[in-house]
């Protein structure tokens, strides 16, 4: 499939600049972006098909995480505090 984006030239130009940073052409970048934005049809499936693509995508949505968000304690998940 091809796909024709109409970029004003200020946002080409930061998207050659960020594809070049990485080595790449902005094409294979465009394409790398896409493709992390396909979500399989389920994680169920993918854990049973594919369990090293399952744990680096589990992993990559753990680390998406602030690790400085506090913790809520074991009281505020008890059911009585529901």
């Amino acid at each position: 499939m091809t796909i024709t984006l109409n970029l004003p030239p200020g946002k080409e130009s930061a998207f050659e600049a960020q594809a070049r940073a990485r080595g790449l052409s902005v094409e294979q970048w465009m394409l790398e972006l896409a493709e992390q934005s396909v979500q399989p049809v389920s994680m169920a499936h993918l854990q049973r098909t594919n369990p090293r693509e399952w744990a680096r995508q589990f992993r990559a949505w753990a680390d998406s995480h602030d690790p400085k968000m506090p913790v809520l304690s074991d009281e505020a998940m008890g059911r009585e505090s529901i």
